[in-house]
């Protein structure tokens, strides 16, 4: 029994991990910042540079371009609001940055956030800036991810 369990258990993660392969995708990167620093080093413009190269050639047409920019709350002597103020100068930095990068014009949104642990993850800093693309996934005519009713599920 414990063998059929765990055989279907692999089946259906396999399955699920095949079609989340094949759904919307996400057009993302990351900026990391060293800690109370706002402005890009030479590295960063380089790496927002060639990203919007990739994204512009993954995908011809993109409904939004969101950048949000992050700092922490919980490092010694920051206040929250002098941590507000340093996510959004990063986002703003890297706003402008974009802005001069980017060769179409594309609906754009930017915001900045604080966090109280000093990271989001063990890997990763919450010294950062994301900046993501949103495909028009209609207009692209990529595949649903979650179509309903389901092909070929019966109730």
């Amino acid at each position: 029994m414990k063998c059929t369990i765990r055989a279907f258990l692999v089946i259906a993660a396999t399955l699920t991990g095949c079609s989340a392969m094949a759904c919307k995708p996400i057009v993302v990167t990351r900026l990391t910042f060293a800690e109370g620093a706002a402005n890009l080093e030479p590295a960063q413009i380089a790496k927002l540079a060639e990203f919007i190269d990739r994204a512009n050639s993954a995908f011809p047409k993109y409904l939004e371009v969101s950048i949000d920019g992050g700092a922490a709350v919980k490092v010694q002597g920051r206040t929250p609001a002098e941590a507000r103020q340093l996510a959004r100068r990063r986002a703003e930095n890297v706003t402008r940055a974009y802005k001069q990068l980017q060769p179409t014009e594309i609906k754009l949104e930017t915001t900045s956030s604080i966090y109280e642990d000093n990271k989001m993850s063990r890997e990763a800093s919450n010294d950062f800036v994301v900046v993501q693309f949103h495909p028009d996934y209609e207009a692209l005519k990529l595949p649903d991810c979650n179509p309903v009713p389901i092909p070929g599920f019966k109730r």
